[in-house]
């Protein structure tokens, strides 16, 4: 991968190639390992070291762009003269885009020195052996370790600057037993305190022993009890089709009009939080707009959107620095934070008389954006409680459900959180206990 010294001489080149030009740069440099395992055995190691140059040209309403892994004179010589020379064939924009000006530096470091011993290759191999060994016979496990750097710059024609380094490790781990019954657990960190490999294991391994001869019950409304990673499922697509400001814009938002209503329980907060350490630090967006801490829910009522340079300009209002680089998309938060509550899980399951503990969803769909409503299957382990105690598993099943439903019929939010996955990003979100949750059909697993 390439160093900050490098890269900057990269965007130095390009902007000199394309004098006269409003140009900007944007440079993603890293390196991955990656080791993964199936059925209690290591089959994989993957290393990557990746570098792409994204350049993009505006005069006027018009903005073109080229992305190139070609980085040498020769290579990145010629991405700009396609980016010029595409100006001519390209329709005009709705609005009239502008290099951002200040402040004319940024630079930021979240990264920890220690990841680099811990899982290298040897390390990942090592904690994974350890995890396997863990297991009795009959159960298998599958997932995979990474370890990653990021060096991500952004420079243009008119001085400005930025330059970010990171690193982080991801783990996903699935344990099954002989009966096909799963468990699974996911780290997301560059904290070694958080990186409790051997037990994520052990959380799949006994989320596995319990899902055993699961039970099929009714479809209907129960109180279930989300854990984050379900949680994060669900901010996942509610971020997707609502939180910014051109989804509102195009009137595909369920926030569109909204803004001051009171839609959640007064306990839902949802604040999109670079400087929080459990999101994705990234100080600065792909348009090099500075990131800003967006409330986006507050007590359940509506308060602001992101942004990101187009759709700011459509609203008469700034950046929010949220551009990921997808014009069609807009703005996206990528640190969504929500705010904790005050009991433990433990004490949230021990409270309940009747309800289902779900581990987390996938095959996630949007029904109807504007009235929020999203479908999706449980999947590795769903726990039916009786009493305050988990008594037995249960099949998998569909929910369909409107989020203004749900997150209007929250009982409790956990005092734990946990970092989890988006498409992009990381967010940081509690469990959450629902009641009227509808589930609509069941599966045959």
């Amino acid at each position: 991968m390439l160093n900050k010294e490098r890269i900057y001489e990269i965007i130095d080149f390009v902007i000199k190639e394309a004098e006269g030009y409003n140009t900007q740069v944007l440079v993603f440099s890293n390196e991955m390992g990656l080791t993964r395992f199936a059925k209690s055995e290591i089959h994989q190691n993957v290393f990557e070291d990746k570098t792409e140059v994204i350049i993009t040209i505006l005069e006027g309403k018009k903005q073109s762009q080229i992305a190139t892994t070609l980085y040498d004179k020769e290579g990145l010589r010629a991405a700009v003269k396609e980016a010029i020379n595409n100006l001519k064939f390209l329709p005009e924009g709705e609005v009239e885009l502008s290099l951002v000006s200040s402040p004319k530096l940024i630079e930021d470091e979240d990264f920890n020195k220690e990841l680099d011993t811990v899982f290298n290759i040897e390390g990942r191999a090592r904690l994974i052996k350890q995890g396997i060994n863990l297991l009795e016979p009959g159960y298998k496990t599958y997932g995979a370790l990474s370890y990653g750097i990021m060096n991500v710059a952004y420079g243009n024609s008119i001085g400005i600057k930025r330059f970010m380094k990171g690193n982080n490790v991801e783990f996903n781990v699935l344990v099954s037993n002989e009966k096909g019954g799963t468990g699974y657990a996911q780290l997301i960190s560059n904290r070694p305190g958080d990186l409790d490999i051997i037990g994520a294991f052990k959380i799949a391994y006994e989320k596995a022993k319990m899902n055993r001869n699961p039970m099929r019950i009714k479809p209907g409304p129960y109180t279930v009890i989300l854990e984050p990673l379900a949680v994060g499922d669900l901010l996942t697509y509610m971020a997707y089709i609502g939180f910014s400001g051109k989804s509102v814009q195009d009137h595909r938002s369920f926030l569109t009009g909204k803004k001051g209503e009171k839609i959640f329980d007064e306990r839902i907060t949802i604040v999109d939080d670079f400087t929080d350490e459990n999101t994705l630090t990234l100080p600065f967006d792909t348009e090099g707009y500075p990131r800003q801490k967006v409330t986006i829910i507050e007590n359940g009522i509506v308060k602001d959107l992101v942004y990101d340079q187009a759709s700011a300009i459509k609203d008469g209002v700034k950046s929010t620095g949220h551009s990921i680089n997808m014009f069609e998309i807009g703005g996206m938060p990528l640190n969504l934070v929500m705010l904790a509550g005050d009991q433990s899980l433990e004490e949230i399951i021990k409270s309940t008389e009747n309800g289902l503990l779900i581990t987390r969803f996938h095959y996630m769909n949007v029904v109807n954006p504007r009235q929020a409503i999203l479908t999706a299957l449980t999947r590795d382990g769903v726990f039916k409680i009786e009493n305050g105690k988990i008594v037995g598993a249960v099949e998998n099943m569909r929910f369909t459900e409107s989020m203004f439903e749900a997150f209007n019929n929250v009982i409790a939010i956990s005092r734990e959180r946990q970092r989890t996955k988006a498409f992009i990003g990381n967010y940081y979100v509690p469990a959450l206990k629902i009641k009227n949750f509808h589930f609509t059909g069941n599966t045959n697993v």
